[in-house]
């Protein structure tokens, strides 16, 4: 991990939160230039390369805690619908 550089830029950080995969990205870069990951080396997170193996955007793996896991509460409002027989 010693050979990564972190990309310096001017650009706003983009975050992206998925309550289902439980993950928080940010990117740095522009994610269409990722060519290439690695796993942190004291988490499960991943870090985004670019084709120079400069860091340009990070995966927070199990971003919310447990208490709040966001999936647990979408398969309940699931559950309730599917018990009424609504659509959604």
């Amino acid at each position: 991990m010693d050979n990564i550089k972190i990309k310096k830029t001017k650009n706003k950080i983009k975050v992206f939160i998925d309550p289902i995969g439980n993950t928080l990205n940010m990117w740095w870069g522009n994610p269409k230039d990722s060519r290439s990951a690695i796993e942190a080396e004291k988490s499960w997170d991943v870090i985004a390369l670019d084709k120079e193996k400069q860091a340009i955007g990070l995966e927070k793996l199990n971003f919310f805690p447990k208490e709040i896991e966001p999936l647990n509460y979408i398969k309940d409002i699931q559950k309730i619908l599917i018990e009424n027989k609504l659509n959604f």
